[in-house]
């Protein structure tokens, strides 16, 4: 017959409850690590893949490089932009950064003195 003490009992019990600790410390770490870092950087790219998609002629936007134009043709992977008059680039459509409407709201309606 084998006798264990209470003490070597109560360490091995300790040694796995640590180890359970530890384990809820890691995966609560991973669900944190993903809610702050990865979930916000897949909607922001989703948000920029439906922008690109939805180009039209004529929409005022502005490109990672901080260029301002009017869209002038949109094809396949690239849109013409014009960013003077008779002054057009060739840009890729993956670096158009936003879209340009609030601006052209704003300066369309007529602003109410208080």
């Amino acid at each position: 017959m084998i006798f264990t003490s209470p003490h070597v009992l109560a360490q091995s019990s300790s040694g796995l409850s640590s180890g359970i600790l530890t384990m809820g410390i890691f995966v609560l770490f991973i669900i944190v690590f993903y809610l702050l870092l990865i979930r916000p950087s897949q909607k922001q790219r989703k948000e920029h893949d439906r922008l690109v998609q939805d180009l039209n002629k004529g929409d005022t936007v502005m490109t990672a490089g901080g260029i301002y134009g009017t869209i002038k043709q949109v094809k396949d992977d690239y849109v013409i932009l014009e960013i003077a008059k008779k002054t057009e680039i060739k840009v890729s459509r993956g670096s158009i950064s936003r879209r340009e409407v609030a601006a052209e709201a704003e300066s369309e309606e007529p602003e109410a003195e208080a």
